[in-house]
């Protein structure tokens, strides 16, 4: 698309059907207005989360997205304000923001009510504010319902992914000793991070045995596969273990299951900021353009990402490399 084409023009992800990536489309449409109380973001950046797969599939899920064909795509977002509707006070042109929209984050503008906005910080990217609404608010949440301190010794699994990533690096920011689950390919990354990482699989039990004899005080988990069962099976209370993925072991036990529902804005801000001083980080695992959305998906959809997957627009040149 020329970028004649985009000023007059805006295009977002759809889908008219159910079924795997090949179903995602662009599709162009007037460039939409902000009404009265709101405001319109050209977009620079959106995250990718194995949750627009499973509802672009059509597959049943714990929680109750409404869905209706056609649909857009994508939930996290970042990018700059561009235009004020009438009755906006606060905000102004050029103003960077991220946040998310479910079904609307995947296009060169959306418009949007700017409570819902959190603003990026001076000294973090489009691309990393693009890819932080879910998983912040997942990871944050997560960590306060263990209310994480120095003195807890804490597993987290998936320590490599987009949530578990942030999830260990909070634990080790306000003290904690981190143990987290990754392939060995990604154990130098947790090292270097502060985590100790141990490979997940056959043998685990046995790992955080010996990495831990004195015993854990807090699983937080943020990829399922067993590990409420492993969290169990090494003596933990049921309230001392956080789910975040394993909706099936909440239902047969009593553990936890606080997610990125009981986080917001004043969350969001917080951990912009740690980000943008350099406190975490949050490992950028691929960048793809907007036509090439299925790409990215195929990408989470294996299921071996490092960090997050990001989609980016033709009119985001700070987007085009995070590092």
């Amino acid at each position: 698309m020329t970028p004649d084409a985009v000023e007059s023009s805006s295009r977002r992800v759809v889908f008219h059907r159910f079924g795997g990536p090949e179903v995602l489309e662009i599709e162009e449409r007037p460039i939409p207005r902000p009404a009265s109380g709101e405001v319109r973001v050209r977009l620079a950046a959106a995250g990718v989360n194995p949750v627009d797969w499973k509802l672009f599939s059509g597959r049943p899920l714990h929680d109750p997205y409404e869905r209706s064909l056609p649909s857009g795509n994508g939930y996290d977002f970042a990018g700059v304000i561009d235009e004020l509707g009438a009755d906006v006070e606060g905000w102004a042109v050029g103003d960077r923001v991220f946040g998310g929209l479910r079904f609307h984050a995947q296009a060169d503008h959306l418009v949007i009510d700017p409570a819902l906005l959190v603003r990026v910080p001076d000294g973090l990217s489009l691309v990393i504010a693009g890819a932080l609404n879910v998983v912040g608010r997942t990871a944050v949440a997560s960590v306060e319902s263990q209310d994480i301190g120095s003195s807890d010794t804490v597993l987290v699994s998936g320590a490599a992914g987009g949530v578990g990533i942030l999830t260990a690096q909070l634990c080790v920011a306000r003290g904690a000793r981190v143990l987290g689950t990754a392939s060995p390919r990604n154990h130098a990354l947790l090292c270097r991070l502060g985590i100790e990482p141990l490979t997940y699989g056959d043998g685990l039990a046995d790992a955080v045995r010996a990495a831990a004899p004195d015993g854990l005080t807090a699983v937080l988990d943020t990829v399922g596969h067993g590990t409420v069962d492993l969290a169990l099976d090494l003596g933990l209370p049921p309230e001392r273990i956080n789910t975040v993925a394993d909706y099936e072991a909440r239902r047969r036990h009593p553990v936890r299951g606080v997610g990125g529902a009981a986080a917001g804005a004043a969350e969001l801000a917080m951990i912009a900021a740690l980000l943008a001083d350099g406190t975490i980080e949050l490992p950028i695992d691929s960048v793809h353009p907007l036509e090439g959305v299925r790409e990215a998906y195929d990408r989470s959809i294996e299921g071996h990402a490092t960090g997050k997957i990001v989609v980016v627009t033709s009119a985001a040149e700070e987007a085009r490399s995070p590092r």
